[in-house]
C-alpha cells in the first residue's frame, strides 16, 4: 500500500478551503500529536470552530471521518524521518540537488497513489475502451501529459488526437465520431484554454475526462468524470511543476497498463505491430 502523506494532502489544499475549515487545516498541521487523541470537540475548541466543521474538512481533504484523519496523521507522525516536497536554494550542490528531487518524486508518487479512487480509474478504463476516438489537450507542462496519451495508447490501436491547436480539436469534436472521450489536462483545473475545450466537447456529446490536482476547481466541475493528483505545496522555483507532470503521467501510465493487463491478449498483438512498424525506420 503507498505511503501518501496526510500532511502533505492538507499543505496543498489549504488555502483554497472556507474559513472555518482553514482554521481547523492550520490547528492540524500545528499540533498533529495533539490531533491523534483529541475528539472532535477538543479539536474544533483549540480551532476556534465548531464540530461540524471538523467533519467538513476531514470531507474536503477526502477523508470519510475524524477516526480515519486520526489514523492517517498517526501513520504520518510513525515516520522516521521528515516527509514532504522540497524547494530548490540558491548555489545548492549536485547531491543536494539530487536528494530533494528524487524525494519529490518518491512523494509525489506515494501520494497519487494513495489518494486515486479505484473505481473512478476503472470506469475511465472502461471509457477509453469502448471509445472510438480519443481527444486529449493540455498547456505547458500539461502538453507532455497529453503526448504521452497519444503515444500509449495510439499502441492500443485507438484513433487519438493530440494537439495543440484548439481551433482543430473544436472542429474535431463538431466532426468526429459520437462515441468519442477527451481527456482534459491541468494541474490547476483553471487553465482558461482547456475550459472552452470542455465546453466545446460538452456540446457535442464527447464525454470528458478531467485529470487535475486534488481540490474543488472548474475542470473538475465540468468533467463527466473528474481524476486527481497529489498537490504539492507551491515553492519558488516551481518544483511542484515537476511534481504535477510526475504525478499525471503515474494516473496516465496505471490507466494504460490496467486496460493492457485485461485485454493482454490483443495488447500483445498491437504492441507486436507498432514496434515493427517502428523497426522499419532503423533500417
Amino acid at each position: 500500500m503507498s505511503s501518501g502523506s496526510i500532511i502533505n494532502r492538507i499543505e496543498g489544499i489549504l488555502h483554497d478551503l472556507p474559513t472555518s475549515e482553514k482554521k481547523i487545516g492550520q490547528t492540524v498541521l500545528a499540533n498533529p500529536e495533539f490531533t491523534t487523541t483529541a475528539s472532535i470537540h477538543k479539536l474544533a475548541q483549540k480551532a476556534d470552530a465548531s464540530g461540524a466543521a471538523v467533519v467538513r474538512f476531514c470531507k474536503s481533504i477526502g477523508l470519510q471521518s475524524f477516526p480515519e484523519l486520526k489514523r492517517q496523521l498517526s501513520l504520518d507522525l510513525a515516520q522516521p524521518q521528515k516527509i514532504g516536497y522540497y524547494d530548490i536554494e540558491p548555489n545548492e550542490d549536485f547531491h543536494t540537488i539530487t536528494d530533494k528531487l528524487v524525494s519529490n518524486m518518491m512523494q509525489t508518487m506515494n501520494d497519487t497513489a494513495s489518494q486515486l479512487d479505484e473505481t473512478k480509474v476503472l470506469t475511465a478504463c472502461d471509457l477509453l475502451g469502448d471509445a472510438d476516438t480519443i481527444y486529449t489537450y493540455g498547456v505547458g507542462a500539461s502538453w507532455l501529459v497529453a503526448e504521452d496519451i497519444s503515444q500509449k495508447w495510439l499502441r492500443a490501436g485507438k484513433h487519438v488526437l493530440a494537439t495543440q491547436d484548439a481551433h482543430v480539436l473544436a472542429m474535431a469534436f463538431a466532426t468526429g465520431k459520437r462515441k468519442s472521450v477527451f481527456i482534459a489536462i491541468s494541474n490547476s483545473g483553471e487553465t482558461s484554454e482547456v475550459l472552452q475545450l470542455v465546453d466545446q466537447a460538452k456540446l457535442n456529446d464527447v464525454t470528458v475526462i478531467s485529470l487535475t490536482r486534488f481540490g474543488n476547481n472548474k475542470l473538475k466541475e465540468k468533467a463527466d468524470l473528474a481524476l486527481e493528483t497529489s498537490r504539492a505545496p507551491e515553492a519558488e522555483i516551481r518544483s511542484t511543476a515537476t511534481s504535477s507532470r510526475q504525478a499525471q503521467l503515474l494516473v496516465v501510465d496505471i490507466l494504460f497498463y490496467y486496460y493492457a493487463s485485461h485485454h493482454y491478449d490483443e495488447m500483445i498483438q498491437q504492441i507486436k505491430q507498432s514496434r515493427e512498424a517502428t523497426n522499419r525506420f532503423r533500417e
